[in-house]
């Protein structure tokens, strides 16, 4: 089992990897935490949530999950255009 001190990636180096496996510039983070030698990294872009487990001492991803944000979370520039969107649907 790895503690803190056996850690070669901290949490900055984790959250960096996360972001380059996904493809994304930037997310918000949620929640983090080191467990048993691994970052598990919650984070959210605009439209999609992601799981991400990233090995502490290699820096290896080694599991990632990732699902769509509800529509109810979108970011508020957003909401214009889904009502636009859902009118014309309804027409």
């Amino acid at each position: 089992m790895t503690n803190a001190n056996n850690c070669n990636i901290d949490l900055s180096t984790a959250r960096a990897i996360a972001l380059r496996e996904t493809g994304l510039g930037a997310a918000r983070f949620e929640s983090d935490s080191l467990d048993g030698g691994c970052w598990e990294l919650s984070f959210s872009s605009q439209e999609m949530h992601y799981d991400c487990y990233v090995d502490a001492v290699s820096g290896e991803v080694l599991g990632l999950d990732f699902y769509p944000v509800p529509v109810e979370r979108y970011p508020a520039y957003a909401k214009p255009w889904r009502m636009k969107r859902a009118r014309s649907r309804a027409a």
